[in-house]
């Protein structure tokens, strides 16, 4: 085609995917390793309907994908462990074996008969934690907790009274807010950790009692966490979402980082998720065919990645009030879910309109709302749970719902009006010096559900803690509770008279860990903003879950093909054989295109007047056509395509354009792991 006919192409890669090309280089560089090419020939053999496809030289598109390299990295060192047959004398030690949990270690060695073997990993400050690993002749001992920077000493003891000190080193540490250790009278946790999410950047990361990291992931997972049954943790996916607050969904991950499953959702992820008694999985989301953000929940299928059941907060309101006018973009803004087995309902802190709301699980309708009467308009003084007491206090900007196992409902009351923040659909600034006196608590509640009346049985805060956003108090397995004020303003924003609640420069957040009797046992200053905070065993999460289990043995390292799910509409439309003749006669031209994480990125700039498509045309014969512009439509920049709809295969790439169609002899892998 003509030079001022060409569409411009370029390679649009987001802020995260760039980061993650980074990562990989780094990896590569680290480990001097170079990755044989992915698409032999025999894998993926072509149909006879797409033979034609032989009669041109074709160059992959490199489909940069950390989930595929971290399989990589487990076969290679499996294959090593094989070929090395190594002993508790020589152990293989992997520091960090899945690249983004440096504090990390994995020991392999076998033994002639199956016998446990008991850990002991020295601490700074005589807290050694110590466990023991399940029976087994083959070990994958994992070691989680080892302190950054620093030449760790792990002592490994067999039944059979075998035993082996080693050192092993970490070259890193994780360049953090500073932490201070206000109080401490927990001489040896023994695993239990402070762990901690964060919406500002900041790693996710482990403390322990004396203000150690202990643990953290190098990529930015973000926003809530929550402990699976089996062990692992459900965290943020990398991906950005549709909006700015959002990413594109979540992962499962384990403490080394090893990615099991993604599961990419068409409104994103906001804030917060929980597991279900049966395993599914419960999700913050938005619609994207609806004109408001972070206000619809769905149910996957943690198998499948299937939405099994799903709740519009809107529709809800609206079976109340049909009349309703609340629905602006940012009206509810659900930031924290769970879900209360005896009385079978979603419970859910709406933010933005300063309420706790109980959805009928089954039905989804509202069963009760916590909040003030200010909020609500009379169609709704049915379902309003009125305070009762004169310390009584309504939730404010709330976060961290939970529902204790004595039957209360316990918040992190932020102690802020979000509503006056967007009532009229626009954020609206308040000066951080008018926030000088607001009040942060974490409040348990006693409902009445019959009379419809709560009174305030534990409460414990401050203006010291006054947190605008974020911010949690959890429950933990050993009967402790965490406070986390994680978005406190220092003393200098508010004396800056151009500050705002959006704009202040420094925060910092505090962990406070109560025993079971409400008795303070310690409290860490971090220089940082903090989203949640949870307190967990590192070696058994699952205690930590809906189902909580405590494991007198720890399991051996296990491996699991990583698997993706979407829950993405489907939008490409299927191309017929009688289709395939055309194909044949494409012209030849080379785009440029980018792909990362199975993500396929292209940028127009346009001035044609027809049709733009995208076909990935697959070895099995199978095609699939993606309409980036409809005829007479202005040239555009279009949303990324998400590979994950396409079976795993070949795919070879043909661009329509002008009327003409062209062969980019480029083709690309899409591998989500699915199983054959």
């Amino acid at each position: 085609m003509e030079k001022d006919k060409k569409v411009k192409l370029y390679t649009t890669i987001a802020a995260i995917a760039a980061i993650a090309v980074i990562l990989f280089i780094v990896i590569f560089v680290f480990l001097s390793k170079k990755k044989e090419d992915t698409a032999p020939t025999e894998k993926y053999p072509l149909d006879p309907k797409v033979k034609f496809l032989d009669n041109t030289e074709f160059n992959e598109l490199s489909n940069l994908d950390f989930y595929s390299y971290q399989s990589d990295f487990y076969k290679d060192y499996y294959d090593a462990y094989k070929d090395q047959n190594p002993t508790i004398d020589n152990p293989m030690v992997i520091v960090n074996p899945f690249m983004f949990s440096p504090q990390t270690a994995l020991i392999m060695f076998n033994t002639a008969a199956s016998e446990k073997v008991k850990v002991t990993l020295k601490g700074k400050h005589d807290d050694d934690l110590v466990y023991t690993v399940e029976a087994a002749s083959d070990h994958f001992i994992p070691v989680y907790g080892l302190y950054g920077n620093y030449d760790n000493t792990v002592i490994l003891e067999t039944d059979s009274g075998k035993s082996k000190t080693l050192s092993i080193k970490v070259e890193t540490a994780l360049s953090a807010g500073e932490v201070k250790v206000v109080q401490n009278d927990i001489k040896n946790s023994n695993g239990y950790f402070y762990f901690t999410t964060s919406s500002l950047g900041a790693p996710t990361a482990a403390y322990d009692n004396y203000g150690e990291v202990r643990w953290y992931l190098s990529y930015g997972y973000t926003k809530g966490m929550t402990m699976l049954s089996n062990g692992h943790m459900i965290l943020s996916n990398i991906s950005p979402g549709p909006d700015v607050t959002s990413t594109g969904g979540i992962v499962e991950v384990d403490m080394f980082g090893y990615v099991y499953r993604e599961y990419t959702l068409s409104g994103g992820y906001h804030h917060d998720g929980t597991e279900m008694p049966n395993g599914n999985l419960i999700v913050l989301t938005s619609d994207v065919n609806a004109n408001t953000f972070a206000d619809y929940i769905v149910e996957l299928d943690k198998e499948t990645g299937k939405v099994v059941k799903d709740w519009r907060l809107t529709e809800a309101f609206s079976k109340v009030d049909p009349k309703t006018d609340v629905f602006y973009p940012t009206w509810g803004w659900v930031n924290s879910i769970t879900y209360d087995q005896k009385s079978n309902c979603l419970i859910l802190s709406v933010r933005n309109q300063n309420s706790v709301v109980a959805l009928d699980y089954e039905t989804g309708d509202i069963k009760w709302i916590l909040g003030k009467k200010e909020f609500w308009n009379d169609k709704f003084d049915h379902l309003l749970i009125k305070g009762i007491g004169d310390d009584f206090i309504y939730p404010g900007g709330q976060h961290s719902v939970n529902i204790t196992k004595e039957g209360y409902l316990s918040i992190f009351n932020n102690g802020y009006n979000a509503n006056v923040e967007t009532q009229s659909g626009e954020k609206s600034e308040v000066s951080c010096n008018s926030l000088r006196n607001n009040q942060s608590h974490a409040i348990l509640y006693d409902i009445d559900y019959n009379n419809r009346t709560a009174k305030i049985v534990y409460k414990f805060g401050g203006k010291e803690y006054f947190s605008y956003a974020l911010s949690s108090y959890t429950y933990s397995a050993d009967g402790h509770k965490l406070f986390n004020s994680g978005w406190h303003m220092l003393d200098s924003n508010f004396e800056n008279p151009n500050c705002t609640q959006f704009s202040a420069s420094e925060y910092e957040s505090y962990l406070i860990d109560f025993d079971e009797n409400n008795k303070k046992t310690v409290e860490l200053n971090i220089m940082e903003g903090k989203f949640e905070a949870l307190k967990a065993n590192i070696y058994n999460l699952a205690e930590q879950s809906v189902n909580s289990t405590k494991l007198e043995q720890i399991p051996n390292f296990k491996y699991e093909p990583s698997r993706r799910f979407t829950t993405e509409e489907v939008h490409y439309t299927k191309l017929q054989d009688s289709e395939l003749d055309k194909y044949k006669k494409a012209e030849l031209y080379d785009f440029a295109f980018g792909a990362s994480s199975n993500i396929f990125q292209i940028y127009i700039v346009d001035s044609s007047t027809d049709a733009i498509k995208v076909t990935f045309l697959s070895n099995k014969g199978d095609g699939y056509v993606y309409t980036i512009k409809e005829a007479n439509e202005e040239g555009t920049e279009i949303d990324d395509i998400n590979l994950n709809e396409l079976p795993d295969g070949k795919y070879f790439v043909f661009m329509e354009y002008d009327g003409v169609l062209y062969n980019s002899t480029q083709y690309v892998i899409v591998n989500k792991g699915d199983p054959q």
